[in-house]
C-alpha cells in the first residue's frame, strides 16, 4: 500500500506570519484591556484613600467647631504667619479655639477611677511639614510629611491654664486675652495620655496629636454677621485667588480680607490684631477647603524631597504633583451646635 505524500501539507510562510500576527494583535488587546484595568483599580484606591483622609481630617473639625464654646472674651483665633516649606502661608493656617469634645480625655491614665471635671477643652489644629515620629527622625527630608495635628487639652488643665489668659487672669492686656497667648505661653501641661509634661506649643504637634498626613492646603473663609447693618458677610485671608473666586461667586456680599489673623468673641470680631478698631459681629458659620495627596502623590513627594536633601522641593514640581495627585474636599460648618 502505497501513502500519497502530496495530499499532506504544512502551513505556508504567509499563514504563518497571519496567525502570528493575530496572537500578536490579541496579546495587545488583552494586556491593555489589564493595563486599563489596574489604573482603574489604581484610580479607586486612591480615591477611596483620599476620601478616607478627608473624613479623618473634617469630620472632627467639623464636631469640634459645632461644639464651640464661649468661655469668654475671644474664643476662636485663626493665624497665617509662617510658610511650611512648599505651602504658603495663607495655605498653613493655626486654629485655636475653646470646644467640649466629645472624644476628650475624661480620666487620668495611671487611674481610671480619677475623673477630670468640665468639658471645656482648649483644641488647636495646625498644618506643618515634619516627620511625626520626632525629631531625630525629622531630620532626614525624605521622612518629612505634610500633615494636620489636632490636639485636645484635657478640661482640668484647660480650667486651670488656657482660660486664665482669654479670662484675663494672666494679663490685664486685651492684645493678651486670646488663645494664642496661651499657646505661645510657658505654661506646663501633662498629658494624661503619657503622662509627660509639655509646653503647650510643643505639644501641639506631638506624635499623639498627629491626625492626618498628605495635607498640603487648608482654606478657610468665614460667614459672619456684621451687627452695624444686620447683612452677613465673608472673612478671609487676603489670598488673591480666593478673595477673587468669592467675589464672583458672592456679588452682592462684601468680602473682608485679613493678612495674619482673625479673632472672636460672643460678639466681636478683630482683624489683624487691630482691638483698637473691633467689629461689632459674630461668626455663624466657617467653609473649608482641604487639598489631599493620594498614596501615589505622597511617594513621589517623599521622592523628591530625598533626592533635593531638604523639606522644600522645586515649587514647578510640587505644583505638578498638586495637579496630578491632589484632590480638594470642601465642607460647610456651621458653629454652634444647637
Amino acid at each position: 500500500m502505497k501513502r500519497n505524500f502530496k495530499k499532506r501539507r504544512g502551513f505556508t510562510l504567509v499563514e504563518l506570519l497571519v496567525a502570528t500576527a493575530i496572537m500578536i494583535v490579541l496579546i495587545m488587546f488583552v494586556t491593555k484591556i489589564a493595563v486599563d484595568m489596574l489604573k482603574a483599580y489604581d484610580r479607586t484606591v486612591a480615591i477611596l484613600a483620599t476620601n478616607a483622609d478627608a473624613g479623618t481630617l473634617l469630620d472632627p473639625l467639623q464636631d469640634d467647631l459645632a461644639a464651640g464654646a464661649l468661655p469668654g472674651c475671644v474664643w476662636f483665633e485663626i493665624r497665617y504667619d509662617k510658610d511650611v516649606d512648599n505651602v504658603v502661608r495663607q495655605s498653613a493656617p493655626t486654629l485655636m479655639f475653646f470646644s467640649a469634645p466629645q472624644d476628650r480625655i475624661r480620666r487620668e491614665s495611671t487611674n481610671v477611677k480619677t475623673i477630670l471635671p468640665g468639658e471645656i477643652c482648649a483644641v488647636a489644629y495646625t498644618l506643618v511639614h515634619q516627620s511625626p515620629f520626632g525629631a531625630a527622625i525629622s531630620k532626614n527630608p525624605e521622612n518629612l510629611v505634610y500633615g494636620v495635628y489636632r490636639a485636645v487639652l484635657n478640661a482640668r488643665d484647660t480650667f486651670e491654664a488656657a482660660l486664665p489668659y482669654v479670662l484675663g487672669r494672666k494679663s490685664k492686656a486685651e492684645s493678651a486675652r486670646r488663645p494664642y497667648a496661651f499657646w505661645n505661653s510657658g505654661e506646663k501641661i501633662t498629658d494624661p495620655s503619657d503622662g509627660k509634661t509639655y509646653a503647650p506649643k510643643a505639644w501641639m504637634t506631638e506624635v499623639q496629636n498627629f491626625l492626618v498626613d498628605g495635607v498640603v492646603d487648608m482654606t478657610f473663609f468665614f460667614w459672619y454677621k456684621d451687627f452695624s447693618d444686620g447683612k452677613q458677610k465673608i472673612a478671609t485671608v487676603n489670598n488673591a485667588k480666593l478673595v477673587q473666586l468669592l467675589r464672583e461667586a458672592y456679588p452682592d456680599v462684601t468680602v473682608t480680607t485679613f493678612e495674619n489673623t482673625l479673632l472672636a468673641g460672643a460678639d466681636e470680631l478683630i482683624f489683624d490684631e487691630n482691638f483698637s478698631d473691633k467689629t461689632k459681629g459674630s461668626i455663624c458659620s466657617v467653609e473649608v477647603s482641604a487639598t489631599i495627596l493620594s498614596p501615589e502623590g505622597k511617594d513621589l513627594l517623599q521622592g523628591l524631597q530625598r533626592q533635593a536633601s531638604s523639606g522644600k522641593i522645586d515649587d514647578a514640581q510640587f505644583k505638578d504633583i498638586l495637579r496630578e495627585h491632589g484632590a480638594t474636599f470642601s465642607r460647610s460648618i456651621p458653629l454652634f451646635r444647637e
